[in-house]
Order: structure tokens, then C-alpha cells, then sequence
């Protein structure tokens, strides 16, 4: 079950206003994969998730409790459970994002 590659095309569609995918999902475990269009905004939240975001393609920035940080292609950056946060695509073109997320319970 876990030994098989998955394309997105494949991947379960998540019903949020940005493209975006759940990728896999176990135990206290997601992958999601996300694309956020030009001048695409995620809101200010919170979560029970630690989540690490890979950068795949594209730049914005990413606020943690009120500190921003510049992301761009190829880098990642750690979120704890529990801090404010929120995403900003700051670039010309699609960003596109891989967001590992595990529950702090796991």
C-alpha cells in the first residue's frame, strides 16, 4: 500500500479555494502537495501539525508569529505545532509547494 508511486493526477483532490492535493495520508502522517497562484495568500492559522514545507517551485513568504520568512525554489522550512502563520506568493509565477505535516500526537 505504501510502496507505490502516486501522481497527482491520482492523489485525492482537497476542496480548498488553491489547488491542492493529499498525497498520502497514515497514521499521524500527510503529504499534501499545493500550488498557490501569483499574489495567493494562505490566511493567518494555527495547528495541532508540525509541518515542514519543501519549496518546488516558485518564491513567497512565509510569516511565523510575526517574522517573515523569503522561501524560494528548492529550500524548506519547519513550522511547529501550535504558532500563527501564514503564506504569501510573492513571485510571478505558480508556487509550488510539498507540505509534510505530522501530528504532534505522533
Amino acid at each position: 500500500m505504501y510502496h507505490q508511486p502516486i501522481d497527482t493526477d491520482a492523489a485525492e483532490k482537497l476542496p480548498l479555494s488553491r489547488e491542492a492535493w493529499k498525497m498520502f495520508s497514515f497514521d499521524n502522517h500527510e503529504v499534501l502537495r499545493l500550488d498557490m497562484e501569483p499574489g495567493d495568500s494562505m490566511e493567518n492559522h494555527t495547528n495541532d501539525w508540525r509541518v515542514i514545507i519543501y519549496v518546488l517551485e516558485g518564491a513567497g513568504i512565509l510569516n511565523i508569529d510575526g517574522t517573515e520568512h523569503p522561501l524560494k525554489a528548492h529550500q524548506a522550512i519547519a513550522v511547529e505545532p501550535g504558532v500563527d502563520r501564514y503564506l504569501n506568493n510573492t513571485g510571478d509565477i505558480t508556487l509550488k509547494l510539498l507540505v509534510n505535516k505530522t501530528n504532534k500526537a505522533g
